[in-house]
C-alpha cells in the first residue's frame, strides 16, 4: 500500500495539482550518451515503457524510480526535476518535499537525524526504529536550523572514518539549546577508537555521530 500511496501521489504532482515537476528522465539519458534501448536494457524494461515515463504517460513505481536513480548516478531529486525548485533547506519541509525524499537524511529537534523511507510513510533512525511521518508533530528539517544559524565548522562535516584518522577534530553538537551548545563544542581528541573527548572530560561516542554532533576539520574563529 505504501507504494501505492506514493505512486498516486507522484502523479498528483505530475498532473498539475499546485506542484508541477517535470522529470529528467530524458535529460539524464542524454547527458549519458545512452539510447533509449540501451537505458531500458539496463533496468529490465521495455523501450515502450520507458517512453511512457519520459514523456509523462505513465508513472513508475518507486523501486523503478530508485533503480534508474541506481543506474544513472543521480538522486531520485534530480530524476524527479526537485533539485529546481527553490527550497529553504532550513525551513520545515513539506509534505510534496518530502514525497521525492526517499532515502534522504532529515532532522528534528526531539529525534535528531532519520532518513525518509517514502514507501510506507516513516522515518528510519540510526537503530532501526521507525516512525510515521504523520505521527511527529513538529518541524522536519532538511538541515538543522540551529547548525545553518551557529555553525562554526569550516567545510563539509567529516564522515566517521575521516574522524578515526585524525588525532583532532573540531566538534559541533547539534541541540537547539544555545548554551549547551556553546558549552560543548570545541576541539576534541579521539579516545579508544569509539569516542571522541575535550580537555576537560566531554565526550561524544562515534555511535551517535551524525545524531548529537558532527565533526569538522577546522573552525571558524569564535
Amino acid at each position: 500500500m505504501g507504494v501505492l500511496w506514493y505512486d498516486l501521489d507522484i502523479e498528483y504532482l505530475h498532473t498539475g495539482g499546485g506542484f508541477p515537476i517535470r522529470n529528467r528522465y530524458r535529460q539524464v539519458r542524454e547527458d549519458l550518451g545512452w539510447s533509449r534501448a540501451q537505458l531500458a536494457g539496463k533496468m529490465g524494461v521495455d523501450v515502450t515503457t520507458l517512453g511512457n515515463w519520459e514523456t509523462g504517460a505513465r508513472q513508475m513505481t518507486l523501486e523503478k524510480l530508485m533503480q534508474m536513480a541506481t543506474v544513472t548516478g543521480v538522486t531520485v531529486q534530480y530524476l524527479l526535476g526537485f533539485d529546481d525548485m527553490q527550497v529553504d533547506w532550513t525551513a520545515p519541509l513539506s509534505k510534496e518535499a518530502l514525497l521525492v525524499m526517499h532515502r534522504a537524511p532529515v532532522w528534528t529537534a526531539s529525534y535528531g537525524w532519520s532518513l525518509v523511507n517514502c514507501a510506507n510513510l516513516t522515518l528510519v533512525f540510526a537503530d532501526l526504529k521507525t516512525l510515521p511521518i504523520e505521527s511527529i508533530r513538529e518541524p522536519i528539517y532538511g538541515f538543522p536550523p540551529v547548525l545553518a544559524y551557529s555553525l562554526h565548522g569550516i567545510g563539509k562535516p567529516l564522515t566517521r572514518d575521516e574522524i578515526e584518522s585524525k588525532n583532532s577534530v573540531w566538534v559541533e553538537p547539534i541541540t537547539l539549546d544555545t548554551e549547551l551548545s556553546l558549552a560543548l563544542r570545541g576541539w576534541y581528541h579521539s579516545h579508544e577508537d569509539r569516542l571522541v573527548q575535550n580537555e576537560i572530560g566531554h565526550r561524544f561516542y562515534l555511535d551517535t555521530y551524525g545524531v548529537k554532533w558532527l565533526a569538522f576539520e577546522s573552525c571558524f574563529e569564535m
